[in-house]
């Protein structure tokens, strides 16, 4: 599969991604008198990293439709690329000014900046003409990062409410055991 292919793929797949949790949270916000900001961080992760990811392939198939030599097409990528890598990060920490800080997310916050810092070093190895030579490799893998760290949110977009009327059923269950119990034993 060629460069090109991976490109009109990853838009796609970003876009289909971007709508579907447009779609999930209309329908699961919707009927709450209050939304968490961690919950609206995350939806905000999946758009912006969808987006991202789009921006950053429609930057290289406009280039490719100018016939613009395939080195130049991939330094400029790698340019435009680290840019909105490092306007997302900038962004998602904004955003997340006031998540209350727990374990799981001081992991979460790490998943998403070491390896988005690690693709901006590439990046400009990239446009340097270090290590990589103008090629698509770090491109398709800011892509790849982009599209994961959606679909990651997503899936915890859908799951957590799930989750959390599981434990508040299993928690109603054991305290009507436990009433339960102490009125037998009376």
């Amino acid at each position: 599969m060629e460069s090109f292919d991976v490109l009109i793929l990853a838009v796609e797949a970003s876009i289909a991604l971007a709508g579907f949790a447009g779609i999930i949270a209309t329908f699961q916000f919707s009927g709450e008198k209050e939304i968490r900001r961690g919950n609206a961080v995350g939806l905000g992760l999946i758009l912006e990293s969808s987006l991202m990811a789009t921006f950053t392939c429609s930057v290289a198939i406009v280039l490719f439709s100018f016939d613009i030599k395939e080195a130049t097409v991939w330094a400029t990528t790698s340019v435009v690329a680290a840019a909105v890598q490092i306007l997302g990060m900038y962004h998602g920490q904004q955003n997340s000014k006031g998540v209350e800080r727990t374990r799981s997310v001081g992991r979460l916050s790490a998943m998403l900046y070491i390896p988005g810092l690690c693709l901006i070093l590439l990046h400009a190895l990239n446009v340097s003409d270090i290590f990589f030579h103008r090629e698509a490799g770090p491109i398709i893998a800011s892509i790849v990062y982009a599209l994961g760290v959606a679909s990651y949110m997503f899936s915890r977009l859908l799951l957590q409410p799930i989750w959390r009327n599981v434990r508040l059923q299993e928690a109603a269950k054991l305290a009507d055991t436990t009433s339960g119990q102490v009125n037998n034993i009376r």
